[in-house]
């Protein structure tokens, strides 16, 4: 257990910075194949690439950027998990570039998905004022609808989000370096209880984002994934 949750943590810490360690220079892209951490890159209307420099004092960063309709997406991919029962994640996002995303326009930007159920999802949505908030939906058995949906401001700059599941408990992190007071929790977790896969990035944008944020990048860094212990920064 303990060498598979090292596994999951250094595959992936710092995202292609690697916690923040100097090196030469940074990977030509953020997939294994071109030198970077990531299982895949997936891009359709849209591009995932490597800029410099990182997010707090790392090299590198991951540019995420949609060009095309509402079915775009321009994700990494993580596939090291494996029905992971308990499972924690966190990364930092820049959106300063979207400075123009409308109320309720949004783009996803993580999920973490089960062969068993359904997906966790963080979505970036415009507050109607110029600024930006994180937006959760979770598979809630006691919810109308099935889904428990949530969202908190973000500040300019740089903003740390971490996540866990741990069944039947959903817990988030927003700016909050706290472990033991979760931002939110969901307690009636139903089937997303068995991570296999998860992707960083920006996908399925509505079509108030084409409008106003296609071609602008959304920077994201210093992505951690574990079984246990909270991630912080």
């Amino acid at each position: 257990m303990n060498t598979k949750m090292k596994l999951l943590s250094l595959a992936l810490v710092g995202l292609c910075g690697f916690a923040g360690s100097a090196m030469a220079a940074c990977p030509a892209g953020p997939d294994t194949a071109h030198g970077g951490a990531w299982s895949a890159v997936n891009a359709l209307g849209g591009t995932a690439v490597i800029a410099t420099p990182g997010y707090a004092t790392t090299e590198c960063r991951l540019d995420s950027t949609l060009t095309g309709d509402a079915s775009a997406f321009a994700t990494v991919e993580d596939d090291s998990p494996t029905a992971e029962p308990s499972y924690r994640a966190a990364f930092i996002i820049n959106a300063d570039n979207l400075t123009t995303l409308g109320a309720i326009d949004a783009a996803y930007i993580f999920n973490a998905n089960s062969g068993t159920g359904p997906q966790i999802s963080l979505s970036i949505v415009g507050d109607g004022a110029g600024g930006h908030l994180v937006s959760y939906v979770v598979p809630d058995t006691n919810a109308a609808g099935g889904s428990d949906i949530g969202s908190f401001p973000l500040t300019a700059g740089e903003n740390h989000i971490e996540i866990q599941i741990a069944s039947p408990t959903f817990g988030i992190w927003v700016n909050n370096n706290n472990p033991s007071s979760p931002n939110a929790t969901v307690t009636n977790v139903g089937g997303a209880t068995a991570i296999d896969t998860a992707f960083l990035g920006l996908a399925g944008p509505t079509p108030g984002y084409i409008t106003s944020s296609n071609g602008k990048a959304v920077g994201f860094d210093q992505f951690d994934s574990r079984r246990t212990t909270f991630i912080g920064f």
